[in-house]
């Protein structure tokens, strides 16, 4: 699939607007990370688009949105991280899918917002018809991350994501906000 970064980057603008900035983000070992961000799709949020999971042909197409409601430069940097993990370790993007590791690459940040981690799911609650990409000969899909505490991680492991999902839902709050208290 050569051209699905493409195909994706369009689809986000479609849904989110034009990207004000893409960086690239490299590792020493493996391929080059693109991340847009997109600042018209909703007043209190950035989104940031990830160009270039689907480019790995091991693991089925698939791109990651996250919103935050801080613009500073460590939401970008701890969302890439995560990332870069799944591109490692070859792990195909799914809903219920957790990265940790937060307080390791930035404590200031844990220990400000109670954020452990990064959990990943279908972003068909983000906005219509985001979810797939047509890639032409296949379907691409969008998945929505979502920073969690540490508590919330382990309930997502126990009990699944599901589970998680209505706990969030019934907690009546902003699930993007990085001040959202746990819902655990």
């Amino acid at each position: 699939m050569p051209n699905s970064r493409d195909d994706f980057l369009r689809h986000f603008t479609l849904h989110l607007g034009k990207p004000f900035d893409v960086q690239v983000y490299r590792q020493e070992d493996g391929p080059p990370l693109r991340l847009a961000t997109f600042d018209q799709a909703f007043a209190k949020y950035r989104a940031y688009g990830s160009l270039g999971l689907s480019d790995r042909t091991e693991v089925p197409a698939a791109e990651a949105v996250l919103l935050a409601d801080d613009p500073g430069k460590d939401v970008p940097f701890i969302f890439v991280n995560s990332l870069f993990f799944i591109l490692q370790r070859q792990i195909p993007l799914q809903t219920g899918l957790v990265i940790g590791g937060v307080e390791m690459i930035k404590p200031d940040f844990t220990d400000y917002f109670n954020k452990t981690a990064i959990c990943y799911a279908l972003a068909h609650d983000l906005r219509q018809g985001i979810a797939t990409v047509d890639l032409g000969d296949d379907t691409g899909q969008v998945y929505q991350a979502l920073f969690v505490s540490w508590a919330e991680r382990d309930f997502i492991k126990r009990n699944g994501h599901e589970a998680f999902a209505q706990r969030l839902a019934e907690q009546d709050a902003d699930p993007c906000s990085l001040q959202r208290p746990s819902c655990v």
